[in-house]
């Protein structure tokens, strides 16, 4: 892949949080000899962070994702980039990948690719390995737009097999052949015929390119 991963050990400060507090209540008690009831107070924090914090980061998740494709449908991007700023909740504690996701779909639907293409290599360094197809293939239409077709390519090449975006990959794939001037007939002929069944992005870039190459 052409997206940079981050190297040496990766801690994750909310794993550390429960063992490092294990220990402070460890030492206030046996070491400082604290009261209980400073104890309760200091312990108070675990059911709030693991539990309430997580309830209302659902909540928050599922109004905003509602809100996210009703406003994205709509093609108000400016204010869908408003709305994402203002969520600074979510933002902090909310699923990073999907967040990082949605802020590079509205960057390349105002066609403001570095921006989303810098998104989007954030929201994979943060995503599940179940999730990185899409981030991949939203990636790779990114760099398509900015020109890079050979990285657009190794990206959409090293999709899996089972992948749900494979078909959606040949069709890019065929895009790049015929912005490169490589089996042209092929890939005009391929195009055209995928054309009637293109949506969004896909048709714009499919109607440029038969008109232009």
């Amino acid at each position: 892949m052409t997206t940079p991963k981050k190297r040496g050990i990766q801690i994750s400060w909310q794993r550390g949080l429960l063992p490092m507090s294990l220990l402070i209540l460890f030492v206030l008690r046996f070491g400082l000899g604290a009261p209980l009831w400073v104890i309760s107070i200091f312990m108070l924090w675990i059911p709030i962070f693991y539990i309430a914090i997580p309830l209302y980061v659902r909540r928050k998740w599922a109004q905003f994702d509602k809100e996210f494709a009703r406003q994205f449908q709509k093609r108000e991007y400016k204010a869908l980039l408003i709305n994402y700023r203002d969520q600074w909740f979510l933002r902090k504690f909310g699923p990073q990948a999907e967040m990082l996701g949605k802020l590079g779909l509205i960057y390349a639907a105002m066609h403001q690719y570095r921006e989303a293409e810098d998104a989007l290599e954030k929201a994979i360094d943060h995503a599940h390995r179940s999730q990185r197809d899409k981030l991949y293939f939203n990636l790779a239409g990114v760099k398509y737009e900015l020109g890079r077709y050979d990285a657009a390519e190794q990206i959409l090449r090293s999709l899996r097999v089972s992948s749900p975006y494979g078909h959606s990959a040949k069709t890019q794939l065929a895009l790049i052949d015929l912005r490169r001037g490589r089996r042209v007939e092929d890939a005009r002929a391929f195009l055209t015929q995928k054309l009637s069944g293109a949506r969004g992005d896909m048709k714009v870039r499919i109607e440029r390119a038969l008109a232009e190459c």
